[in-house]
This record gives structure tokens, C-alpha cells and sequence, in this order.
């Protein structure tokens, strides 16, 4: 039976590992974000052939000696040096975070988080309401499908022309992002991972995007709140079984490859 290894104190990976006993794999679990005693003890001991990590790097990353050649790590971010090294050593690595199944599925999630973020902080109906979604990758799209279903009105904020050529045709109303554009009508949800807004052009400001948020260097409101890690946090087993179904999607089709080139190459 294939041994898995689950890393990280996230409780959707602690959750992911119990998904994965339950479905009848054989999965441990190390609650590190780094490099440990503990992980180097349950990675000789157990020998897994097949490793999930944490979302965000690890501090200290997994000495690449200490992995079996046939391991295959399912990675979130990584640092660049630590990927090259582990193709130096001829260990297969696939990042979840790029699946797009994944992606898709953790922009919904995201999408419903906000929802009750909004309910919980304003106290306030989402019907009829002026909300500009600044950015329509995938999370802006799915946020602008959720509050459009419920009766918002939907404003796309964006400085592709492809983006806003999209949402309009999706029936969004849209207006082009520069840094002279001003949200004082009604709420911002920012998707953008990056610091551009300045926020006296601006009223309430949800940011769901990554830190160090949305906001220019040196600028600060009262009316500016940050929200990480929606998913996890509001619908966190939702969230591990993102996770799960996107490594067995990805371990599936890894599995069908390598049979598909030996049968080739016999």
C-alpha cells in the first residue's frame, strides 16, 4: 500500500489527514511548518511515498537525501533553491497550488468565507448593495458570481482590457483600475496581490488577497480590514477536501503516466 505523509500545522492538512485514513489510505501526519526531529523521525520510520506539504514554505525545508527516489512531494509555495535541489536529486515534486481544479474550487470557498465575513462585520444585507471587486482572476470571478447571486450590485474593477471585455460580457458593470479611480459608493473587495490602493479613494475595503495587502506603503484606515486564509478558516473541512481531492486527482494522473511511458518503452 502507497505510505502517505501529510506536513504542516494547518488544520486543513490535519484534516486532509484524517480524509485520507478514512478513504482507507494509509496516511501519517506531522504537525511541523519546518524542518524538524520529529519529521526526520517519522520520515525514516514510516519511508512515505508520497508527501503533502504546507501551504506556505517551509522555514527549514526537508534535506532531499533523507527522501526515497520514488517519493513524489505535492507542494504549496516553495522556495526556488529547495526545488532545484530537489531535481538535483531526481525527487518528483508537483505544486497543488497550481492545479487548477484546486484553484477554482479554494476561489469558491473564498467567495462564501467573504460572504459571512461581510455578514459578521456589517450587520448588513448584501442585496442591492454597490460592491467593486478589484481584479477578476479566479477568486474576483467567483466573488462576483456569489454576490451577484445575491442581489448585489456588481461592479468589476480591472486594468486588463481582457478582464473587463469578460465581465461585461458576463453582465457586470466595470470600470478601469488606475491609481485615480475612486470606490466611495459602496464596498471594495480586493483581489489584487499587490500594495496599489490608496484608501482615500476609497470607503470599506475587504482585502482577501495575500499579505502585505492591498494598501500603498505607509497609507492606513480604519475602514481597511485583511482576511487570510478564508477557506481554512470558515470551511475547514471543505477546504481539506479540496485539497485532498486535488493530490489524488494529481497522484492519479502522475500514476497513469509513468504505466502509459513503461508500457512504451517495453
Amino acid at each position: 500500500m502507497t505510505k502517505w505523509l501529510i506536513i504542516g500545522s494547518d488544520q486543513r492538512l490535519r484534516l486532509a489527514s484524517d480524509i485520507l485514513n478514512t478513504q482507507g489510505y494509509s496516511c501519517s501526519y506531522v504537525a511541523e511548518d519546518s524542518f524538524s526531529d520529529e519529521l526526520e523521525k517519522s520520515l525514516r520510520t514510516s519511508a512515505p511515498d508520497r508527501i503533502i506539504l504546507p501551504l506556505l514554505s517551509m522555514t527549514n525545508p526537508i534535506p532531499p537525501k533523507l527522501l526515497k527516489k520514488t517519493t513524489v512531494l505535492y507542494t504549496g509555495q516553495t522556495a526556488a533553491q529547495w526545488i532545484h535541489q530537489l531535481n538535483e536529486f531526481g525527487i518528483q515534486h508537483k505544486s497543488y497550488l497550481r492545479n487548477e481544479q484546486f484553484i477554482w474550487k479554494n476561489a469558491q470557498l473564498t467567495a462564501e468565507a467573504f460572504v459571512d465575513v461581510f455578514y459578521e462585520q456589517t450587520k448588513r444585507t448584501i442585496a442591492g448593495k454597490r460592491f467593486y471587486i478589484a481584479g477578476f482572476g479566479r477568486v474576483g470571478k467567483a466573488l462576483a458570481f456569489t454576490l451577484n447571486n445575491l442581489q448585489a450590485n456588481v461592479t468589476v474593477a480591472a486594468r486588463s482590457d481582457e478582464q473587463l471585455a469578460e465581465a461585461a460580457i458576463l453582465g457586470y458593470d466595470t470600470t478601469r483600475l488606475t491609481e485615480y479611480t475612486t470606490f466611495t459608493d459602496g464596498y471594495v473587495v480586493n483581489t489584487i496581490p499587490a500594495q496599489w490602493l490608496d484608501p482615500k479613494r476609497a470607503g470599506r475595503i475587504f482585502d482577501v488577497a495575500s499579505a502585505p495587502g492591498c494598501l500603498k506603503p505607509s497609507t492606513t484606515s480604519e475602514y481597511y480590514t485583511i482576511h487570510l486564509k478564508l477557506p481554512g478558516i470558515h470551511f475547514p473541512v471543505d477546504a481539506a477536501t479540496v485539497v485532498v481531492d486535488a493530490v489524488l486527482r494529481m497522484d492519479s494522473e502522475e500514476r497513469g503516466a509513468r504505466c502509459l511511458k513503461e508500457n512504451e518503452s517495453d
